[in-house]
């Protein structure tokens, strides 16, 4: 037969067979742009300055499949310099094993805690504020007066996601991650400890003789050693409306993988009819290098901790006249290094389920170090 009788058939073929593919794909994919932006006045006693800011984070979700998604998340600023910044803050791929169990593979936001993976958008944080416990060390938490015990953390690696349902309105959150971890920053005091040589028994230290190591917590396709950062969280809650959880998280952050880092951490959530209270205690222990009179080195630890607890009386439900009226108050403080607290006030004007106007002040007290006032109105909102 010749075969020219045929191509048009096999074009023809090839073509339906394209479209119906297609179609399925289409049929089975889903794509949706979510995201939240802000608008900020900042004032700053202690710096001397003013400023307003934007940024806008859009959020990509694509369904492959019933069974995969994918999430991206962006953040697009102007830094003090006029210039464009966009980075990005996570992308991950979740398989759904089960309707209860989900695979995480990607970089995405660590769970630790509550306000890192679930209340950072700026529309859901109540203050204009990040919580004093996170921030001052990059991230979401960016300038604050008091040096925070966390940024919010975003990783590269795998983790798995497993709810355990207790009843109707009862279940149990279990998260486990494996990622790259964390480095030390790179300063000329690091790089001489790189290359000491000895290592004695870990020693706790109780006094400021020494500087608290620089971390670097932002998170990069490669690994200064091949130790690996671990945790999780398992959370209890009872719906809607409490949610207490327990986190954890530990990596060697040395080339010579002798120096560790572990945070620990417990959380609160408890939405009301007419209020909200959130609230973390976290506790952080640094591995450092000191050298001894016998000039070894020997392993010593940094201990912190902080808390802070955030009250919102929505007002603008018992009274018509307050309608879409916040108040806020939050108090945190730092402890062992570095020690601060802080108190913030607020009122929060929501225009609609999703945009709301915040204004906020804050007084922080730093017990070694300048105090500051700083007031904010931000306009947020999310979609």
């Amino acid at each position: 037969m010749n075969m020219l009788k045929l191509l048009p058939f096999a074009i023809a073929t090839a073509v339906a067979s394209g479209q119906l593919l297609a179609n399925e794909q289409q049929n089975n994919s889903r794509f949706a742009l979510a995201g939240y932006g802000d608008v900020k006045y900042e004032e700053s006693k202690l710096m001397d300055t003013s400023a307003f800011s934007a940024r806008f984070v859009p959020i990509f979700l694509f369904s492959l499949s019933d069974k995969m998604h994918i999430e991206a998340e962006t953040e697009i600023s102007v830094d003090e310099n006029g210039e464009t910044e966009i980075e990005l803050e996570y992308a991950d791929l979740h398989y759904f094993l089960s309707d209860t169990t989900t695979f995480t593979a990607g970089k995405f936001l660590l769970p630790f805690g509550q306000y890192g993976p679930n209340q950072h958008p700026s529309w859901i944080n109540r203050s204009a504020f990040s919580p004093g416990i996170y921030g001052g060390l990059g991230g979401h938490g960016g300038y604050q007066p008091m040096q925070g015990l966390l940024p919010v953390m975003s990783d590269i690696g795998v983790g798995i996601q497993h709810i355990i349902p207790l009843g109707k309105n009862q279940k149990i959150f279990f998260d486990a991650y494996v990622t790259n971890g964390l480095a030390a920053e790179a300063t000329h005091g690091d790089e001489e400890g790189d290359h000491a040589e000895g290592e004695g028994e870990h020693e706790e230290v109780d006094d400021h003789a020494m500087e608290l190591p620089e971390l670097a917590f932002e998170a990069t396709s490669a690994d200064n050693n091949s130790d690996k950062a671990f945790g999780g969280r398992i959370a209890y809650a009872f719906l809607p409306g409490i949610e207490v959880g327990a986190s954890y998280y530990t990596a060697k952050y040395d080339d010579d993988e002798k120096l560790g880092f572990t945070a620990t951490g417990f959380d609160i959530n408890w939405i009301g009819n007419h209020y909200i209270v959130r609230g973390e205690y976290i506790k952080t222990a640094t591995d450092a290098l000191e050298e001894d009179e016998h000039e070894e080195n020997k392993v010593i630890t940094f201990d912190r901790n902080g808390w802070y607890l955030q009250a919102t009386f929505m007002a603008g439900k018992m009274f018509n006249v307050l309608q879409g009226t916040d108040f806020v108050v939050e108090y945190a403080e730092t402890n062992k290094i570095n020690e601060a607290e802080r108190w913030a006030y607020g009122i929060n004007y929501w225009l609609d389920s999703r945009a709301v106007i915040k204004a906020t002040y804050e007084d922080t007290t730093v017990h070694d170090g300048e105090d500051d006032k700083r007031f904010a109105i931000q306009y947020s909102y999310g979609f």
